[in-house]
């Protein structure tokens, strides 16, 4: 029987089909486009590179250079010291990269870094050829030698990194640098929290990494309205609904670029180097935000300032916005209670609100259970993790001196409370240099005699004018109460405008704020 033509001609043609389709696999040339897939889009590291001799040499240790390759011909990375961007031409296996431009730092470490940075800059500028080799990305010359050999990078982990907003993407996807005198930060935790200020408000979420994979979730602030600079507060709008939009990251020397699930690029930062983090105990905080009802965070009613102080013997203090308040705390590792609050009774009706914030405010404060501070910021959470409260520490504001300062009394020791000064009454000191303290216990001007010696001090038995004051009720028989307390004072201590007059255990008798400069 004849062998079937047809047959020996349809295996044939096959085998020769399958030839082709694997010479087109091997040589990537029957793809039909001009990239091999992976080389946009991808960060690159370099690996090593031709030195004047000709000789390929590793990148020095210690250093990182890096290059991107955008599908709309843009080059971008880091050259080891300085940043740099261009532009690229590739047609099948011919490449090119023009108009180059870089950052002008000087690095001094490692050594050899410029000479180092410099040549990679030579050799990208010939570039005139690539191929991919086993996943690396090799760049030739015109005469076809290899003179640059990068890896794929690994991303960079950003946990307990720190950054600066340098610009980001407008509605139009055109970037934007920051507002001038407007300050937008990121800081990302180990812990998985993200916070910062947003330029006006400050912020905080939480975020996961999965390889250059981020994901933020949506962001709890504080509720404050900034009027400058001009156009605040819509740079912060844009900058919240950028930030929910982050799908990758990239690092590139000392940027951040965090890009969208289209791998455009949206939000640009610098790194900064965080602040160590301040101790808990001894720090002056501020209250910046507090939690209000579900996930609303709310920003401190403008005019108020509600402080806290964690002391060394276990104690807590500050002032609550109207009343000073006070307590004990206990610590272990990050756990924190805060337990025995107590606070003055004074009523503020201004401004419209404080009173209830400063509810709120002692109400979280009992709910404390663990603590975390990020550089100059401290958060406490409750037992479920959420956090309440929001701090930054005090401005640094120099001691008041002790004399030529009217003092005005806050609150005094009334047994084991404290009490708040009458209101309708101010009491008030001043201490010369003379050794005399004079001033107004309430009803009656005052003067005795008093020591100090560094934070020591003894104040003799007060005189007194004779007058009776009948209103408001109870300013007699305060004012004798101040005046025994006076007696009582082995001590003192002045931070910022404050004064404390104590007694031999070290207990706070009596609590000043300072009124401004004696006239002479």
């Amino acid at each position: 029987m004849a062998p079937n033509r047809r047959d020996k001609n349809s295996i044939f043609a096959m085998t020769a089909l399958f030839a082709i389709i694997v010479a087109c696999i091997v040589t990537a040339g029957c793809m039909g486009g001009t990239s091999t897939p992976g080389f946009t889009g991808v960060s690159w590291s370099l690996d090593s590179y031709q030195d004047e001799n000709g000789t390929l040499v590793p990148v020095l240790p210690g250093t990182t250079i890096t290059a991107r390759f955008d599908d709309d011909g843009k080059v971008t990375g880091s050259a080891g010291c300085n940043l740099y961007s261009g532009g690229y031409h590739q047609d099948k296996t011919a490449f090119s990269v023009s108009t180059l431009a870089q950052t002008l730092k000087f690095c001094m470490e490692p050594e050899g870094i410029m000479e180092q940075e410099a040549r990679f800059m030579e050799l990208i500028g010939s570039a005139a050829g690539w191929r991919i080799e086993n996943d690396r990305l090799i760049i030739t010359d015109a005469a076809g030698a290899t003179t640059l050999v990068f890896e794929v990078e690994e991303p960079v982990p950003i946990a307990g990194t720190s950054w600066t907003l340098l610009s980001l993407a407008g509605e139009n996807g055109t970037m934007m640098p920051v507002l001038a005198d407007a300050t937008v930060t990121a800081t990302f935790s180990a812990d998985g929290s993200l916070g910062g200020n947003a330029g006006c408000n400050h912020y905080a979420a939480d975020y996961t990494v999965d390889g250059a994979n981020l994901s933020i979730r949506p962001t709890t602030q504080t509720e404050m309205y900034c009027m400058e600079p001009e156009g605040i507060m819509a740079q912060e709008d844009r900058y919240f609904v950028l930030i929910a939009d982050v799908t990758t990251y990239r690092v590139e020397g000392d940027r951040l670029i965090l890009m969208d699930s289209t791998g455009a690029d949206i939000l640009v930062f610098e790194k900064t180097v965080p602040a160590p983090d301040l101790p808990l105990v001894g720090t002056d905080w501020v209250l910046d935000g507090y939690r209000t009802d579900g996930d609303a965070i709310s920003s401190v009613i403008a005019g108020t300032k509600v402080t806290v102080m964690f002391a060394d013997d276990g104690k807590i203090g500050g002032n609550a916005g109207c009343n000073l308040y006070g307590g004990g705390y206990t610590l272990n590792g990050t756990n924190l209670s805060v337990s025995s609050v107590f606070s003055t009774l004074m009523y503020c009706g201004e401004p419209e609100g404080v009173m209830e914030q400063e509810g709120r405010y002692l109400s979280l404060l009992e709910n404390v259970s663990s603590y975390r501070i990020d550089g100059d910021r401290l958060t406490l959470t409750d037992a479920a993790g959420t956090d309440l409260l929001f701090f930054v520490e005090a401005e640094k504001v120099p001691p008041t001196p002790l004399t030529g300062t009217e003092w005005t009394l806050e609150s005094y020791r009334f047994g084991e409370a404290v009490s708040s000064v009458i209101f309708g009454t101010t009491i008030t000191a001043t201490f010369s240099p003379d050794g005399n303290v004079t001033g107004n216990a309430g009803c009656n001007r005052y003067f005795a005699a008093y020591e100090a010696a560094g934070s020591t001090m003894t104040i003799g038995p007060a005189g007194s004018t004779k007058m009776y004051c009948g209103e408001p009720e109870g300013t007699m028989e305060q004012e004798a109460r101040y005046l025994g307390l006076l007696e009582s004072v082995a001590g003192h201590r002045i931070d910022a405008d404050r004064l404390d007059l104590l007694n031999d255990a070290g207990e706070t008798l009596l609590s000043y704020r300072a009124g401004g400069a004696v006239q002479p």
